[in-house]
């Protein structure tokens, strides 16, 4: 547990979480939890089963068995007394979900939208602002992100950087209290992730709880408080990034980071 997280209850707890493909165990029993203003950012080879993990969070994928809970509230599945949980309604997960962000791999903009709309639309159609409070937001959101002079442009005018920054603002409008990466700089060329990394950097600094998948070791091991490193859908280590990365205690864990600083020697 970080210093942040003293004496305060996590505010998202995951016991025992298991999720199948078909016949393929993807997640084998994993615990988790994070606390409020942590940054953790979750590691490991591909197939691992980040990104699943991440997406049973905000219950994207329905977990098999286990439970995530998110301050408190059990997500996915509603309790029902004297008998075994049963599915969260669709209104219940919409209301379970209002305090996480999420930012994928893709932008998955609107074409047909400018920067500000992207950003605005959901604020309207889903929060049921006015267009003038959900401009003012946007507006802001964006600026908070370094597009202050994109508002008006469209997806493909934009950088991959700047649309990634976009799809940021619009998760930040929705203003929720957790904000999940799924691999943010994955699809972006190399000179344009540390535009990405800075406003993720500054996210933490004003103490947003995040859960980052990421194959940026130099961002965990700067940013992270905690770091969970995974392999076959299990937790492998978890500690500190300066405790992970120079002193693992598991093998394989040494292995793939060996692997990792090869590759960027």
């Amino acid at each position: 547990m970080s210093k942040k997280a003293a004496s305060l209850p996590p505010i998202i707890e995951i016991r025992k979480l298991r999720k199948r493909f078909g016949g393929t165990e993807v997640l084998r029993g994993i615990d988790l939890r994070v606390y409020p203003s942590e940054v953790v950012c979750l590691i490991g080879p591909s197939g691992s089963g980040k990104s699943t993990l991440l997406r049973c969070i905000n219950v994207l994928e329905t977990y098999d068995e286990g439970e995530v809970r998110v301050n408190g509230e059990l997500m996915g599945y509603e309790e029902v007394f004297g008998r075994d949980r049963r599915r969260a309604s669709p209104a219940r997960l919409r209301e379970s979900r209002r305090d996480l962000g999420m930012v994928f791999q893709q932008f998955n903009l609107w074409p047909h939208m400018s920067a500000q709309d992207n950003v605005t639309e959901a604020l309207v159609s889903v929060r049921g602002k006015s267009r003038a409070q959900a401009e003012a937001l946007g507006t802001a959101m964006l600026e908070k992100v370094g597009l202050a002079d994109k508002l008006d442009s469209y997806p493909a005018n934009l950088s991959g950087g700047q649309q990634q920054r976009v799809a940021i603002a619009r998760a930040l409008a929705m203003e929720p209290s957790i904000m999940l990466f799924d691999e943010p700089t994955s699809a972006l060329d190399p000179e344009l992730v540390g535009d990405v990394l800075e406003v993720m950097r500054s996210l933490a600094a004003e103490g947003m709880t995040m859960v980052v998948v990421t194959h940026e070791m130099g961002f965990a091991a700067e940013v992270a408080d905690r770091v969970y490193f995974l392999e076959g859908g299990q937790v492998v280590e978890e500690g500190p990034p300066a405790e992970l990365f120079n002193a693992p205690k598991s093998p394989r864990l040494g292995a793939f980071l060996s692997g990792w600083n090869r590759r960027n020697a």
